[in-house]
């Protein structure tokens, strides 16, 4: 019998950009300095796909992920999101952890109800790829 490793995006919080105090991009990293804690986006293990497409140098970047608490008062988060700017982190296939938007690119984010299931995009554009986050 064969093993084989699978890999994917997981780990992925949302950062509302109120909370953020300092950002600063330094070539492929980033420094943040937060108010309080990241938002856990409670995806479901294995929803979480990361995709990015360049277009005349800038990168459209969306994150799509599903959440199974269909309740009233998730939905109100997800609505709080929703007329928010957003960052969001998460760690890669390869176990680096990456951080996606930023205050002067912010990602928005748009979902809806189907099967059981939150379906949500976290979507956004810059003019570089998702930088590695430094602890």
């Amino acid at each position: 019998m064969t093993r084989s490793t699978v890999s994917s995006c997981h780990s992925l919080k949302i950062i509302p950009l109120s909370r953020v105090s300092r950002f600063a991009r330094i070539k492929s990293r980033v420094v943040m300095l937060i108010l309080g804690s990241e938002d856990d986006a409670v995806a479901v293990p294995g929803s979480v796909k990361v995709s990015t497409t360049s277009d005349n140098g800038i990168i459209k970047k969306k994150i799509t992920f599903e959440r199974s608490d269909v309740s009233d008062s998730t939905a109100d988060a997800l609505e709080g999101y929703k007329v928010s700017r957003l960052i969001a982190t998460y760690v890669d296939e390869s176990g680096k952890r990456r951080v996606a938007g930023s205050p002067d690119w912010p990602l928005s984010l748009d979902y809806s109800i189907g099967d059981g299931v939150f379906s949500v995009t976290l979507q956004g554009e810059d003019t570089a790829p998702d930088a590695f986050l430094m602890d």
